[in-house]
């Protein structure tokens, strides 16, 4: 009789045994086929509790597959990596002392690796299990920090070409994948699962999103706090800084061969710098009329990007001198909000307006961007007084019943793309016979932005079936009402999942 599992899951915990006892009894009732068969290993990593006490006394109740390993040194990549060595089964699975999981999880992903053998990762969705009624302005935008995640009900790919991350928390890999790419660095305290990803779809790796694997996380109550959240966002651009996630993401979303190099800017490019500046208008144009989780969704953002900024500056030895800079800006803009006839309070908010106006529009010349009032392009706007205007949009088609066409104007739609910026390309594309045969390929990199946004909840509209360009023209009355109605409609390109 062969004794060799089919899966091996492999558990890091330090110091949290009352929380241990859930996960393990989750994996110990598993409903598997009899033929199925597997282990879990609990990798100690330096606890002081009673883990290991934990650990027999599930063994005495009869599940004799589980082991117990003391990893010594600190870190989740180093007790992670523990078990992967002493794991016996072609397959390794990940959960967290936090979470526990679905009765069927084990045998979904046996069954699911069985059935896709072009498939070497597997991630599911991880759904909260809430210790008291969450804030009202936790929504999912806001997910991030507690682990949570859920990208749908329908399965998708992720690869090199649409890298959606996914967590530890609820993840399998085929043991030769581990062979191929390596294991989790310890390198990285934070986002070992992301930096693990990205060697792994780099090296042409398939991973599939299994919406039936469902892992649970229960949340702890100090995790519901804004402070928690500002923090996280912080360390978490930091950690991403080092993996230099953001110079290796390309403009339409997939994953590039080596991160973007060039010019850069105290460490980083300029591009991380012109989105910190986008987000930071978000935020401004939030204030007045937007929801409190969206507020806090922006401010978290740059919060990502300044911690991101901050890492990348600090990676070449400048930390100092960026200390020296920003405590003089906050000694000279101190004694200005003391010496100014103004209250402090509302020149503060003059001085950031200036800022963004001004910064803005540096970021207009260097970026060639057009969407802000003081652009080189908007600018000079009213000096035409043609009363006709041509352009080409872009619409969605929603999958429904009686499919409906949506426009995709907003930037928490298809970001970091806007209608000007998309028709402006889209024109140059369709006006150019020799870069014609592209066009389908920029719509179906829009259709793929906001079908990922909306997996990632950072945009709320309906699942497309669709992406439509019209070449439209309008005669526009002298206040512009009839800007939704145009008065020549032609369909030129249309991509379908």
């Amino acid at each position: 009789m062969n004794d060799t599992p089919d899966v091996s899951v492999v558990i890091s915990t330090y110091n949290r045994a009352p929380s241990l006892v859930l996960t393990l009894e989750s994996l110990v009732r598993q409903e598997t086929p009899p033929d199925l068969h597997y282990e879990i290993i609990v990798v100690d990593n330096n606890s002081t509790d009673n883990t290991r006490a934990v650990v027999e006394g599930m063994r005495l109740r009869g599940f004799t597959r589980l082991l117990y390993y003391f990893e010594s040194r600190q870190g989740v990549s180093y007790g992670r990596n523990a078990g992967i060595s002493i794991a016996r089964a072609p397959i390794v699975a990940f959960t967290d002392d936090d979470n526990d999981v679905s009765p069927a999880w084990v045998a979904t992903i046996k069954a699911t690796l069985d059935a896709h053998p072009e498939v070497d990762v597997l991630g599911g969705p991880i759904l909260p299990r809430w210790p008291l009624p969450p804030p009202r302005w936790l929504d999912r935008r806001h997910w991030s920090p507690l682990a949570i995640m859920d990208y749908g009900d329908r399965p998708f790919p992720s690869n090199a070409a649409r890298p959606i991350c996914f967590l530890t928390a609820n993840l399998a890999v085929r043991r030769k994948t581990f062979e191929r790419v390596g294991a989790f660095s310890p390198s990285f305290p934070r986002g070992q699962d992301h930096e693990f990803l990205l060697r792994f779809w780099r090296a042409g790796g398939q991973a599939w999103y299994v919406p039936a694997l469902v892992a649970f996380a229960r949340i702890q109550p100090a995790r519901l706090t804004r402070r928690y959240h500002r923090e996280w966002h912080r360390r978490h651009g930091a950690a991403a800084a080092s993996m230099r996630l953001q110079e290796s993401i390309g403009p339409l979303g997939s994953l590039l061969d080596a991160p973007i190099g060039g010019a850069a800017l105290f460490g980083a490019p300029p591009f991380v710098y012109g989105e910190l500046f986008r987000e930071a208008k978000a935020w401004v144009r939030s204030l007045p009329r937007g929801s409190k989780g969206l507020r806090l969704h922006h401010a978290d953002r740059m919060r990502y990007l300044a911690g991101y900024l901050r890492e990348r500056a600090s990676g070449l030895g400048r930390r100092r001198h960026l200390r020296h800079v920003f405590g003089l800006l906050r000694t000279r803009c101190r004694t200005v909000l003391e010496r100014a006839p103004l209250p402090p309070r509302r020149l503060a908010i003059v001085l950031i307006l200036i800022a963004l106006m001004v910064g803005g529009s540096i970021s207009d010349i260097v970026f060639d961007r057009e969407d802000w009032p003081l652009s080189q392009y908007p600018m000079f706007s009213t000096v035409d007084l043609r009363p006709t205007l041509q352009a080409i949009r872009v619409v969605g088609v929603t999958r429904e019943t009686v499919p409906r066409e949506i426009p995709l104007m907003d930037d928490r739609a298809i970001g970091p793309f806007d209608q000007c910026r998309l028709s402006t390309a889209l024109a140059r594309t369709f006006n150019n016979p020799s870069r014609q045969p592209i066009g389908p390929a920029m719509l179906r990199g829009v259709l793929d932005l906001y079908e990922a946004r909306r997996a990632s909840g950072e945009n709320e509209g309906p699942p497309l079936e669709a992406v439509r360009a019209y070449d439209m023209t309008w005669t526009l009355e002298a206040d512009a009402r009839n800007v939704d109605r145009p008065d020549v409609r032609r369909l030129i390109a249309e991509v379908k999942p």
